[in-house]
């Protein structure tokens, strides 16, 4: 009898460990296909958008242990960021700082909460310290430079940022000359 219990005990947990790959599988396939379709559309569909956006987040959920949990939610936090939700954006990014510190693209979260703050939202003062968290954590990355730019015109109308840029290549063009 103890060895029908063993028997019965490893099936259940092999069919159930094999039901959750089984699950998670499908929900990727499904995404996939909404990913493609979405791809080949000649137009933007928002309904599409919010329900891959929703996809994304109820994988994430329930499979928050799944290496493709966190690269989905960065895939909703950008679909967010461009279709105006920087409210939606940026929980989706912190989000992801929270739950999966030692995913590759952290910085680049970090990164994009301060340029949803000042594209989407409007919030210098919060871009400000959100670049500069970035730069302090991350100085040498990729988009450190980047970083550094967005500080330097945040507020700035775009007249402005054009007299800067040519006040920076005459400038070029002066020292070039001497």
């Amino acid at each position: 009898m103890n060895r029908s219990i063993i028997f019965f005990s490893a099936f259940i947990i092999s069919s159930f460990s094999f039901s959750c790959s089984n699950g998670n599988e499908k929900m990727s396939a499904s995404i996939s296909k909404m990913e493609s379709e979405m791809k080949t559309s000649q137009t933007v569909d928002s309904v599409a958008v919010n329900e891959l956006v929703s996809e994304y987040q109820n994988f994430s959920s329930k499979y928050p242990d799944d290496s493709l949990s966190p690269e989905y939610l960065y895939k909703a936090a950008g679909l967010a960021s461009g279709f105006n939700r920087g409210a939606q954006a940026i929980d989706l990014y912190e989000s992801i700082i929270q739950a999966y510190p030692h995913y590759k693209r952290i910085p680049e979260c970090y990164f994009m909460k301060a340029f949803t703050y000042e594209n989407s939202l409007g919030n210098i003062g919060k871009a400000n310290d959100l670049y500069n968290t970035f730069l302090d954590k991350y100085p040498d990355h990729e988009l450190a430079d980047d970083a550094r730019a967005a500080i330097n015109f945040l507020g700035k109308s775009p007249e402005e940022m054009v007299r800067e840029f040519e006040k920076m290549s005459s400038d070029s063009v002066n020292k070039v000359n001497r």
